[in-house]
């Protein structure tokens, strides 16, 4: 059987990030390890676009399509679909992913799909090409995380997180070269290319309205051994050249053994890298030893999820932070270490007045930041507050396309839409208006692909607000 694993995403839309594709790739690790012959087409690595997808699937007799879905990606999903059974509708389609995993009740719905996983689908995507090849007996209710349509009705398998994340293996780097990516990183900036994302860990503990992370990975954090993430810096830096790496779970610094053991043996290995946490980490988790520790091992960027300046916000966001707790921490980072900060705030969250926004805004610029980055509150499906609001009728998406960074989808009750945007004209201009910061940003710039990418990302920021 082969399979083809498709990010519909491509170069052609000018996305703000290009990265390895670390979902899909530890998805063909699952598949080969089960004898099917897998390969992905990622539509974020250079000059890809929908005529050379076409091109692939006319070329290659692939008898299953495996299509990722994010919330904003969902038109090119089906489009993808629509093609793939166009060509030859003998081929099984299976969606999967973010948006999948958010309304798993609605996505057999939404795509036309033969089957879906929500969650991880590492051990159930293999489980269920066996049934339908004949290999295994067993019923559509024991493959983890399957939703499938029965007699005209739809069946969701029971969410189980898995527990052993180290015994999956490592990504099929083969496919996911990150020689073959632009540079167009997380964050915009970094020291070096070609870069790698990896991740730690999976799940969160924590219970943020904001986020869906929950109906993705489960609640409970469970990290990869030290090992296992050494094996895995040690694959990409002698074979593939890789001298960045931007870890992505923003819970690494929270399990503080791991995250020690880890900085130890890069330093001890002599390995000159460069670290970054693009996505942010608990600012909580960070004291001077393990800073010390993480700039020693090659970190030399960290984003902080601080969301909001006012602590009335913090609370309702149920993130369990203290903001004077956070402007210490961030303090000490910027006293004990040279590691440049990035501040995450959230602007336009449903419970804040234009006082709370302000709030944010002085905060910021308090701060010893080098970077801010001001996101309109999406509404993320599966989240609390979106499905809060959806419960009280005060959300109605028509265009899911449109749930993407800075793209207005609901405005709080005490404020206009244009309003919310001027605040967030405002918080941009009066952070990055400054002598300091402009220098310090021209300063990071590494090539002339690497300033195309930001002033793209620059100008797409703005026109959207």
């Amino acid at each position: 059987m082969k399979v083809l694993l498709i990010n519909p995403i491509t170069s052609e839309r000018g996305m703000f990030a290009c990265t390895p594709n670390l979902g899909l790739g530890y998805l063909a690790t699952a598949l080969r390890r089960s004898g099917f012959e897998a390969d992905i087409w990622d539509g974020m690595k250079k000059d890809m676009t929908r005529k050379k997808l076409e091109e692939r699937l006319k070329r290659l007799d692939y008898e299953v399509v495996g299509v990722q879905v994010y919330t904003c990606s969902i038109e090119e999903a089906q489009e993808t679909l629509t093609l793939v059974k166009s060509l030859d509708p003998k081929v099984l389609r299976i969606i999967g992913g973010a948006h999948v995993s958010g309304d798993s009740e609605n996505a057999l719905d939404q795509l036309d799909a033969d089957y879906a996983f929500r969650g991880e689908a590492e051990i159930g995507l293999p489980k269920l090409l066996k049934k339908i090849r004949g290999e295994e007996e067993c019923e559509y209710k024991d493959i983890h995380h399957l939703i499938w349509r029965e007699n005209g009705q739809i069946f969701r398998n029971e969410l189980k997180p898995i527990m052993d994340v180290t015994a999956l293996g490592l990504a099929s780097w083969d496919l996911i070269n990150p020689n073959e990516y632009p540079n167009a990183p997380i964050g915009a900036f970094v020291k070096s290319f070609p870069l790698a994302t990896i991740s730690c860990s999976r799940g969160c503990p924590h219970q943020c309205t904001y986020c869906a992370n929950k109906l993705i990975m489960g609640r409970g954090m469970r990290a990869r051994s030290a090992e296992s993430i050494i094996e895995e810096i040690d694959l990409l830096y002698n074979k593939y050249g890789v001298k960045e790496y931007q870890i992505i779970d923003d819970t690494f610094t929270s399990k503080r053994s791991l995250a020690i053991k880890v900085c130890n043996e890069i330093i001890s290995r002599g390995w000159k890298l460069n670290i970054t946490f693009p996505n942010g980490v608990r600012v909580e988790s960070l004291d001077q030893e393990l800073l010390k520790l993480l700039e020693r091992a090659g970190c030399y960027s960290i984003g902080m999820a601080i969301e909001s300046g006012s602590q009335r916000i913090v609370d309702h966001m149920k993130r369990n932070q203290n903001l004077e707790k956070i402007k210490e921490k961030v303090e000490l980072v910027a006293r004990v270490t040279k590691i440049r900060m990035t501040g995450f705030f959230i602007m336009g969250y449903p419970a804040e007045e234009r006082e709370d926004i302000l709030k944010t805004i002085k905060l910021a610029k308090k701060l010893p930041l080098k970077r801010a980055q001001f996101t309109i509150w999406i509404p993320v499906p599966g989240s609390e507050m979106t499905e809060k609001l959806k419960e009280e009728g005060k959300l109605n998406i028509k265009n899911l396309s449109s749930v993407v960074l800075n793209q207005i989808n609901y405005v709080p009750e005490n404020l206009t839409e244009g309003e919310l945007q001027k605040l967030l004209r405002k918080a941009y201009f009066e952070f990055y208006f400054r002598p300091k910061i402009i220098l310090g940003l021209l300063a990071e710039i590494q090539s002339l692909e690497h300033l195309k990418n930001i002033l793209r990302r620059v100008k797409r920021m703005w026109l959207a607000t």
